[in-house]
């Protein structure tokens, strides 16, 4: 793995040769789900450490950890897709986020809803 400092993202970008804002949108749903599991995978990392080594991980990120280095990079690397591409939907992770709020609301209307009527 090379070191954080060596990561070019502009440069990887530029020798995929993406062609289309479609190729684009998919490299940034593949990029931002690996961010999620890279993030989720660190967080897991660390999950078994007793309540001294948590306190120690909120106040000193482990910045060695591989999963939180590539999860840095996925999002430098998306940070810099959404800048050449700035007309790109948005991506499948953000839809469904959307769409689960708004069926997270409409539930919580209905509730409230059927308590107002009783």
């Amino acid at each position: 793995m090379y070191s954080a400092d060596k990561f070019s993202p502009d440069y990887l970008l530029d020798c995929l040769k993406i062609s289309s804002e479609h190729e684009a949108l998919e490299l940034a749903d593949k990029v931002e789900s690996s961010m999620f599991t890279w993030r989720r995978k660190a967080c897991l990392s660390h999950s078994k450490a007793s309540w001294n080594k948590v306190k120690d991980l909120m106040a000193d990120t482990d910045r060695s950890d591989k999963n939180y280095t590539l999860a840095e990079r996925a999002e430098t690397l998306l940070y810099c897709l959404k800048q050449r591409y700035p007309e790109l939907s948005q991506t499948s992770l953000d839809t469904c986020k959307i769409q689960y709020n708004r069926v997270s609301l409409a539930l919580y209307r209905f509730k409230a809803w059927s308590i107002l009527q009783m």
